[in-house]
């Protein structure tokens, strides 16, 4: 048979608001960095439409004088280049942004990093 588990001792009502205190702590701590991180997130935004849609338009005022000018040879030539290149345009884009997503930090990284030292305290580690 087994020895039945000792009686654990009634948690003191200090520790407990320390607890509390602590969890509140860490909660305003996560709350901000998302906070921070979600005003990040759009700030990177609005400059990344700007520019994309300023180097677009100036690509399609490039295209549109290059078929201009090579209206009277070859039209279907300039049409061609100039989809081909936003085609190439895209796919540069579309790897670059993957590229970041992959590299970003996690959202509560700090938080998280917070969270798991109170843990090792609470343990009783350094």
């Amino acid at each position: 048979m087994s020895d039945p588990a000792p009686p654990l001792d009634p948690p003191r009502p200090g520790l407990l608001t320390s607890l509390a205190q602590a969890l509140h702590t860490r909660l305003d701590l996560a709350a901000v960095e998302l906070e921070i991180y979600l005003l990040l997130l759009v700030r990177l935004l609005a400059w990344v439409l700007a520019a994309v849609a300023c180097v677009l338009l100036a690509l399609a005022f490039g295209v549109s004088a290059l078929i201009v000018a090579l209206w009277d040879t070859h039209r279907t030539l300039g049409l061609l280049a100039g989809a081909g290149f936003f085609i190439l345009l895209a796919t540069g884009l579309a790897w670059g942004g993957l590229r970041v997503l992959r590299r970003r930090p996690g959202v509560l990284e700090g938080s998280l990093r917070e969270l798991a030292r109170d843990e090792r305290r609470l343990r009783g580690g350094p």
